[in-house]
């Protein structure tokens, strides 16, 4: 990088600082007032049961591991599963269906997908996520916000930093100077960790898009940018997958703000998943089990799309959620979710996915190769469970230590 652009990006990042004084402490999200408290005491610690947890939390917690479990088992052993089928069922069926079964094996399975629709759409997917923040910060703006409608700006310097994101947002809807509008996101994001952690970890997700536009060419508005690389694509996913766990952690740590926004919008105590993640719990604790349920299942998501597993299937499903929230449940209060979705929708089309756990893969290959089914299954398996349980079980039993009653 030339001196000049890199004196620009250097300045990009402390004007974004800057830009974040204007936010005050605290956030504005859709209606999350309390109507009817919580059982506190289902939230701290209870001697003499598995890890201190209260039953109905460990078992919501055995619910997502073993789905997680599932999830990495079939993972680890998705090559011989797909094999089986093609040479089973596929060999009977013909031509178009067999092109369609690989298709959708190739999708399910994070392959490349060789079509020119699909094509299409991974163009169309990039450049919306690339778009998307431009629109955001318009509307921002608009509503007296900096950066996303949650962080309200201070009247006294309203006015400048209203200009400063529609500024912004024109360079991003041009796509000019992409590395400058990157680094200018990421001081932004650094000085929101002034207001709280939970603030930074609100805006983590917002980091992906930084990535891609600091590792965009300065020249950004002469080119056609239809296509991330490999690495983009992976930091993409690792910044979002991140950045959705460390968001599911934070609801089961600040159930207040979860299971008021329940309360205004009960629709959402009928989600299916949900509902799966906290069968057995306990009856008495219905709206408890929910939150940490629903946490979790936003730390399922996350870590899953994290480390390449199934990445375009929780892709969509997390799609499918954000654009339900946007359009169904809370409106227009919030828009910003067209950028998550925007980021997923480019990291499901995109035909350079990769998986952060090829090592456990090479396991049971070499395992395979030898013939050696029990191995096999002690390959996939044990990894498996391992994952599964040291995803969810610590940071659950850590939590439970904190006194939350005043959040």
């Amino acid at each position: 990088m030339s001196r000049l652009p890199r004196r620009l990006t250097c300045a990009g990042i402390v004007a974004g600082a800057l830009a974040s004084r204007a936010a005050e402490a605290h956030e504005r999200f859709v209606k999350h007032n309390l109507k009817y408290p919580l059982k506190l005491e289902f939230f701290g610690r209870f001697p003499g049961q598995w890890l201190g947890l209260h039953p109905s939390i460990f078992r919501a917690g055995v619910n997502v591991a073993a789905v997680l479990f599932a999830f990495l088992f079939l993972w680890f052993s998705r090559h011989s599963l797909v094999q089986w089928v093609q040479d089973g069922f596929g060999s009977r069926v013909g031509g178009r269906v067999q092109r369609a079964l690989h298709l959708a094996a190739c999708f399910i399975t994070d392959r490349p997908v060789k079509n020119r629709v699909w094509r299409s759409l991974s163009e169309w997917a990039l450049i919306m996520f690339l778009r998307s923040p431009g629109l955001v910060l318009m509307y921002s703006a608009t509503n007296d916000s900096l950066v996303m409608p949650s962080y309200p700006l201070d009247p006294v310097s309203a006015t400048f930093f209203k200009f400063a994101q529609v500024g912004l947002a024109i360079l991003i809807l041009t796509q000019t100077a992409l590395p400058l509008c990157g680094a200018m996101i990421l001081g932004t994001w650094f000085y929101l960790i002034r207001w709280g952690w939970m603030v930074s970890i609100d805006a983590m997700p917002v980091l992906s898009v930084a990535v891609v536009y600091i590792t965009s060419p300065w020249q950004s508005h002469k080119l056609a940018i239809t296509e991330m690389n490999a690495n983009q694509v992976r930091w993409v996913r690792l910044v979002l997958g991140l950045g959705f766990m460390a968001l599911g952690w934070l609801k089961v740590y600040n159930h207040n703000l979860v299971a008021g926004v329940a309360d205004n919008y009960p629709s959402m105590m009928n989600d299916p998943m949900i509902k799966l993640f906290a069968a057995g719990t306990d009856p008495a604790y219905r709206r408890e089990a929910w939150v940490v349920s629903f946490g979790l299942a936003e730390v399922l998501s996350g870590f899953l799309v994290m480390v390449g597993v199934f990445t375009r299937l929780w892709a969509l499903l997390m799609i499918f959620v954000f654009t339900k929230l946007l359009l169904v449940d809370f409106g227009w209060d919030e828009i910003p979710h067209i950028y998550p979705i925007g980021a997923l929708a480019a990291v499901m089309f995109s035909n350079k996915l990769r998986s952060e756990v090829w090592r456990f893969e090479d396991w049971k290959e070499h395992a395979r190769r030898r013939g050696l089914l029990a191995k096999q299954v002690i390959a996939v398996g044990l990894p498996a469970l391992g994952i599964a349980c040291l995803v969810v079980f610590p940071l659950l039993y850590l939590i439970s230590f904190f006194d939350r009653s005043n959040l």
